[in-house]
């Protein structure tokens, strides 16, 4: 079979039709009689009238018989992709992470040093005195979770007084830059300076930024921490609910409710802690799912 016979005969294989035209016709002036029913049957499967017209008019346009070569097996759509399919593999799995994803509740949010530009005076006498009851602050930003509806939800919930107080500000001193996360022992300590709480006055601050904390055993994120007394603080931003965990009822607004409750328990009720991985009180925890299995009892 001629060169350019057998080129038309591969481009055709390939669903390129253009390119097999072009071979079929710069094979047709060398054609023998041969390789004529070869051309032929690529002119019918181009639907080439004009090409078939030339054929006959020389007297080329047979049948092909029984020994003549076959033309090569178009290839299927699977056989052409096959050779594609880890690159197919690896945009479906990506693409159905990003999905995921974007069902679930937004992520965690890194603080910038635009973030904590607020430089109080020197010597600033605590802003308010507080003297009973719980508080919730929001520290920073939180856009995440409603502060007023938490705290009617959890008034109702526990039957303790629990009320809101106006925005704390970010000065640079709680911010960790190189980590991109606020530092949870300064917000308690930015805590006390905005609010003095008095008696069995609570007051724990919101943010949606990251955060860890200086404490000993405490690596990398840290969900709360707490004072000794009065005083504690919660980060939502690795509290988001995946798909899963919404169809489950878990979101980030129910395990920042948990936080709270905890740490009312902790700072206001004076519990200790125990060791049942179900109980608000229980020890330190590592991820979410440790949050998720709490019951929400006082």
């Amino acid at each position: 079979m001629s060169s350019d016979l057998q080129k038309a005969a591969n481009a055709l294989a390939e669903d390129r039709r253009d390119e097999a035209a072009v071979f079929a016709w710069n094979a047709l002036p060398s054609i023998t009689a041969e390789e004529a029913p070869v051309l032929a049957r690529i002119a019918r499967e181009l639907d080439d009238q004009l090409l078939l017209r030339e054929l006959e008019r020389r007297g080329l346009l047979t049948e092909a018989p029984a020994e003549s070569p076959a033309l090569p097996e178009r290839k299927s759509l699977a056989r052409r992709l096959l050779p594609a399919w880890p690159l197919l593999l690896v945009a479906i799995i990506a693409l159905g992470t990003v999905a995921f994803n974007a069902l679930g509740e937004p992520g965690s949010v890194e603080p910038s040093s635009n973030d904590a530009v607020f430089q109080p005076p020197t010597g600033q006498l605590p802003i308010l005195r507080e003297g009973g009851g719980v508080w919730l602050a929001p520290v920073g930003r939180l856009k995440t979770v409603d502060v007023q509806k938490l705290a009617d939800d959890l008034t109702f919930r526990y039957r303790i007084p629990v009320g809101t107080l106006p925005q704390v500000q970010l000065p640079p001193w709680t911010l960790d830059s190189d980590r991109h996360q606020l530092v949870a022992d300064s917000l308690l300590v930015l805590l006390s300076k905005y609010y003095e709480a008095e008696g069995n006055a609570t007051i724990i601050g919101i943010t949606d930024f990251d955060m860890r904390s200086n404490r000993a055993g405490v690596k990398g994120h840290a969900f709360a921490l707490g004072a000794r007394a009065h005083y504690g603080v919660i980060s939502t931003a690795q509290l988001r609910g995946n798909v899963i965990d919404l169809w489950r009822g878990h979101t980030r607004y129910q395990r920042t409710r948990k936080l709270v409750a905890r740490y009312i328990g902790f700072l206001f009720l004076h519990r200790a802690e125990v060791d049942d991985p179900h109980s608000l009180f229980r020890s330190q925890m590592s991820g979410a799912g440790d949050i998720d299995a709490l019951i929400e009892k006082l």
